[in-house]
């Protein structure tokens, strides 16, 4: 058994999920005139994330700021992004009442600017795979639906609490397992290394062969 991961099963699996469905961010464009709006709207449909971020114009319009725009952007988490135009008073207490992000540029070049840097912090980490240890099985103790109660020797490296490893018999992958919990001679124990013997509680939905 090879730990492979400093960070739990659970964290590995939510930045799989976000991997395999796009982000998305949405935004409402205000102008002063329509020909802004429509060269702001364009020239952020031309922001380039690999296909990671689908941007959504969920609203545009000529003039300022209003409760409307507001009202549009609940809920939705949605950027108001609002090009030579005025927030008024009236409408920014709402806006922070309402947790709707609005962000008033007079360069475009600025804004978009913004709007890269938003639709990039969007993006899941990549996952960067590094082996902590290996351990060898000398026993099963007990198997249950999602969990198997084990013991081994560390070989190499070392084996803690939440590492997400993978099992192999003669050399095959059978399962990924996280493992929930360690003992070194029946207590409990943050880490085993190299050379030392161990219990582990390894959980898993896929019962092992």
């Amino acid at each position: 058994m090879a730990a492979t991961t400093n960070v739990t099963g659970a964290d590995i699996l939510k930045m799989m999920n976000r991997k395999l469905d796009a982000e998305e961010f949405n935004v409402i464009v205000k102008a002063d005139v329509q020909g802004s709006v429509t060269s702001v709207v364009d020239s952020l449909k031309l922001i380039d994330t690999n296909g990671e971020v689908e941007l959504h114009v969920v609203g545009t319009g000529v003039g300022n700021i209003s409760e409307n725009d507001i009202h549009l952007a609940v809920g939705e988490n949605t950027v108001i992004y609002g090009f030579n135009v005025d927030l008024p008073p009236a409408v920014k207490r709402l806006a922070a009442r309402e947790h709707v992000e609005v962000r008033i540029f007079k360069v475009i070049y600025e804004l978009l600017d913004d709007a890269k840097a938003s639709m990039e912090a969007l993006l899941a980490p990549e996952i960067v795979e590094t082996e902590i240890g290996e351990l060898e099985i000398k026993g099963v103790f007990r198997t249950m639906r999602e969990e198997v109660i084990a013991g081994g020797e560390v070989k190499r490296g070392k084996v803690a609490k939440d590492l997400l490893a993978r099992v192999k018999r003669g050399g095959e992958q059978i399962a990924e397992v996280e493992v929930s919990s360690v003992q070194r001679q029946q207590q409990e124990a943050k880490e085993v290394f190299e050379g030392e013997m161990c219990g582990l509680s390894l959980r898993t939905k896929k019962k092992l062969p």
